[in-house]
């Protein structure tokens, strides 16, 4: 039996995933084959369209079977299939568009009890809830694309190329591996980020949409992964690249 997972971003034994429906061609097929179900997001009219398929841009977990949707989702089937599986949803009143910060309302970093984000770009009521409500600890920084930029590892650890979030995080006693800005693929940009190219699917398994084999802190990654008992997993041959990431939502 499915369950929805407790902690965000941190699943135990991910079952389910949310992601871009326009990477289900890439990634749909390595995910079936790892017994992971694919709910593929409908793709974001409001906002720039190589961003439009990127799950973090429309979709925040909050924990269990809460989640806020971005409105464009409101009465879509996306929204309908979550409900039917026993989802909460929150629609929060915000006005997305294809220019920054108008895309970065539901660009926020869930770390175990913290949140990592930009408070002036999030939006308010989505930083209220998890603060107030939740009583998670308030990382505030500068990146509007905070959960971009983060690949969690665990509760304590993170991987980023943003120094701001790397020296925020460790002012708040998380691990940090700073890595080079780049070599992550992102149609329509220079380049694209790490946490948007990497997903947690069990506790000790983290995937990769591709390689990184070409990436120059391929080796320091790997080492901080294994020093935390976590394996990677690659989705597909191609160099690694950003999707906006992909949601465990559901868990064995």
């Amino acid at each position: 039996m499915s369950l929805f997972v407790s902690e965000p971003n941190l699943p135990v034994s991910c079952s389910s995933l949310i992601y871009g429906k326009k990477y289900a061609g890439i990634l749909e097929k390595s995910l079936d084959s790892l017994h992971i179900e694919s709910i593929l997001l409908p793709d974001n009219p409001d906002i720039y369209e190589h961003l439009s398929g990127h799950a973090d841009l429309s979709v925040l977990h909050a924990g269990g079977e809460r989640l806020f949707l971005a409105p464009y989702l409101k009465g879509s089937a996306f929204a309908s299939q979550l409900q039917s599986r026993g989802a909460l949803l929150d629609f929060p009143v915000v006005q997305q568009g294809q220019v920054y910060p108008g895309d970065a309302q539901f660009n926020c970093c869930v770390v175990g009890q913290r949140l990592i984000c930009n408070p002036k770009t999030a939006a308010g009521n989505i930083v209220d809830c998890l603060t107030s409500v939740d009583n998670k600890s308030l990382i505030p920084v500068r990146q509007g694309y905070s959960r971009c930029a983060v690949c969690i590892v665990n509760s304590e650890s993170i991987i980023t190329s943003d120094r701001g979030i790397a020296a925020a995080a460790r002012a708040d006693g998380q691990q940090v591996l700073l890595i080079q800005e780049g070599h992550i693929r992102l149609d329509g940009y220079a380049y694209g980020f790490i946490g948007g190219a990497a997903f947690k699917i069990s506790s000790d398994k983290l995937a990769f949409t591709g390689s990184l084999d070409a990436h120059p802190d391929r080796d320091a990654i790997l080492r901080f992964l294994a020093e935390r008992g976590v394996e990677p997993v690659y989705l597909s041959r191609e160099p690694v690249f950003d999707i906006g990431s992909a949601i465990p939502i559901f868990e064995n």
